[in-house]
């Protein structure tokens, strides 16, 4: 995989250049080691490469060492896995839970199944536990909360379950077909012996666990706490090296494969992509920790938004079909064994996968965004399309094709900090419908994270002059910004014809509303310096387009100045009066709202 990556980073410095921004204006004068060497440099030190990345994900990387080191200290599983053959068919629920919210033992899902199916318990829920492993761990738990949101985990949580309980009902049903628990080796495949022992003549399966820096703190000290340490510090390497995979490998495959290779797995409207995806992660060794920073890799470097039942099945299918497991697999259990795991993991994957994008998700909605949080439609009519231009656009709100709402993430390597964009003036027009306030309400306090400077101060700019745009009513936007204690002073043109570093000096954020395509709504030259040095110095601006009276097709005024932040609009159409942003039940709701919350208690640590 380091081959293959660095093998794609010379290809891409060969042939197109360096994409790092050191080396802009006088790179064709560099020789190519140093080109090279250059954007190696940039891809891990700029503000968005890997060190940065990998400094984000620390606190959930360590309180994730902190609690699978609680519940191996403690043997949560083992206590679990004791209870397991007294449920009869209830065990393979109890399973599927033992999977997601263990690290287990570390020898390892595999050897840990062989030694619970020696003892005597029914294939189902070891199908169950072998299933559920693979996919969650409080680690993981905890990194698809940073790099994908609360949704994301409240999907992948849910998923992963579902998949052990499909697949241990499967084998319940299959009991008496062939897989009864004496049937399932392949003869001689495996030595009789204890897996701990580390005289085990099988290296594949010895689990040597005494040699483990945990195990040998217990045998010297009944001391819990220090045990504890032992076994948080001893889980740094293995599951830290898959961090550093996941962030290596996302970053490379946003920066340099070809974008028309991602969309067609991930971005087209195409039926069958949960099917590609699934077949096509099979052969791959995506662990559970890489998988959601790849995923969110792949989410950023889309023109368009994510289809998110292909990337279910990405993070579902891709860990859960691992090779080392599939080989390990092959040569201890009987085929039929193998294959009902293999089918199980597929059809599994495919099933729930469909299923999520039928229940849960919107068709050209990022899932998951902060600015839908709590919004279940917004008000469409009359938009423009936003084109992406700059890498740090990305779509959130795709409509039939149409980009109606985009976002640039702060603190790029230009230092400008968060921006919208919104192409339907409808939204604010009749702000207190539908879920547009919440929209609005979140749109600010994302900004406001986003940003560098906190002052929760908001100025609302009409590129028109009194009386032009009457029907914006700005008193419900102003009223809810205000529950949330937010400062909010709206002014058109008329009242500020000419902005300058003065009107901007006092506000956190400005939100350029562009309402008529005349000629007394252009920007001059100086403002829009005035206001793209206001994004440069790390403060959040939301732009939205609308359609004048006269030339609607026009959005020259908006251009003037969306254009130097990375989008552009243009395309002037008609959308629904309402836009679907989400599916969901009570339960998704509220659950996600409350994994929100923790992820809020990161942030401010």
């Amino acid at each position: 995989m380091i081959a293959a990556s660095l093998s794609l980073i010379v290809w891409h410095v060969w042939t197109y250049g360096p994409s790092g921004h050191w080396a802009a204006g006088d790179s064709v004068d560099k020789a190519f080691p140093l080109l090279l060497w250059g954007e190696l440099l940039d891809l891990f030190s700029n503000n968005h490469g890997i060190l940065a990345e990998l400094w984000d994900i620390l606190p959930y990387f360590l309180v994730g060492l902190l609690l699978g080191g609680y519940l191996r200290t403690y043997k949560v599983a083992v206590k679990l896995q004791a209870s397991l053959r007294r449920y009869g068919i209830a065990s393979v629920f109890l399973a599927s839970l033992i999977g997601i919210i263990t690290p287990l033992c570390a020898c390892g899902t595999l050897t840990t199944a062989i030694s619970l199916l020696f003892a005597g318990l029914p294939l189902a829920p070891v199908m169950s536990l072998l299933v559920t492993s693979p996919l969650l761990s409080p680690s993981a738990f905890l990194l698809t909360l940073n790099d994908l949101g609360p949704e994301w985990t409240v999907i992948r949580t849910v998923s992963a379950y579902a998949m052990g309980v499909f697949a241990g009902l499967v084998a319940h049903l299959l009991r008496n077909r062939g897989f009864k628990t004496k049937e399932l080796f392949v003869e001689g495949a495996i030595v009789r012996g204890d897996f701990h022992d580390e005289d085990y003549p099988d290296e594949r399966l010895r689990c040597n666990c005494r040699e483990k820096f945990g195990n040998r703190v217990a045998v010297k000290t009944s001391n819990k706490f220090l045990i504890f340490l032992a076994k948080s510090a001893e889980m740094c390497w293995p599951v830290g090296k898959y961090i550093l995979v996941g962030v290596a490998v996302g970053s490379i495959v946003e920066r340099y494969v070809p974008y028309q290779w991602i969309y067609q797995l991930f971005g087209s409207k195409d039926p069958l992509s949960i099917v590609w995806v699934t077949f096509g992660s099979v052969p791959l060794f995506l662990h559970q920790i890489s998988a959601s920073s790849i995923l969110a890799h792949i989410k950023s470097s889309l023109h368009g938004t994510l289809d998110s039942g292909a990337a279910l099945a990405f993070i579902v299918g891709g860990p859960v079909t691992a090779i080392p497991t599939l080989a390990l697999f092959w040569s201890v259990f009987k085929k039929r064994v193998f294959v009902l795991y293999l089918v199980v993991c597929i059809v599994g994957t495919i099933l729930i996968a469909y299923g999520s994008k039928v229940l849960v998700f919107v068709p050209g909605v990022d899932t998951g965004n902060a600015l839908f949080r709590g919004v279940g439609h917004l008000s469409g009519g009359p938009s423009a399309v936003i084109e992406k231009k700059g890498p740090n656009v990305r779509v959130i709100l795709d409509v039939n094709d149409r980009r109606t709402i985009a976002v640039a993430d702060s603190d790029p390597i230009g230092g400008q900090g968060g921006i919208i964009f919104d192409a339907a003036l409808d939204r604010l027009k009749d702000a207190a419908r539908l879920d547009n306030l919440i929209y609005f309400s979140n749109a600010a306090q994302w900004l406001e994270k986003d940003g560098i400077n906190s002052k929760k101060t908001i100025l609302i700019y009409g590129s028109w002059r009194r009386g032009g745009n009457d029907t914006v009513k700005f008193e419900p936007l102003q009223n809810a910004l205000q529950k949330h204690g937010f400062t909010v002073k709206v002014i058109d043109r008329s009242q500020a014809h000419h902005l300058t570093d003065k009107h901007l000096a006092d506000y956190s954020q400005i939100w350029m509303i562009f309402g008529e395509s005349t000629a007394g709504s252009r920007l001059k030259d100086d403002e829009i310096r005035v206001l793209s040095n206001f994004s440069s110095d790390g403060k959040g601006l939301l732009i939205m387009a609308g359609a004048g009276e006269g030339d609607e097709h026009d959005m020259g005024a908006t251009n003037q100045l969306s254009s130097k932040l990375g989008a552009t609009f243009s395309s002037y159409g008609e959308y629904q009066k309402e836009i679907k942003v989400a599916n969901g039940s009570g339960f998704f709701n509220k659950a996600s709202a409350l994994i929100g919350r923790v992820l809020k208690i990161f942030h401010k640590a």
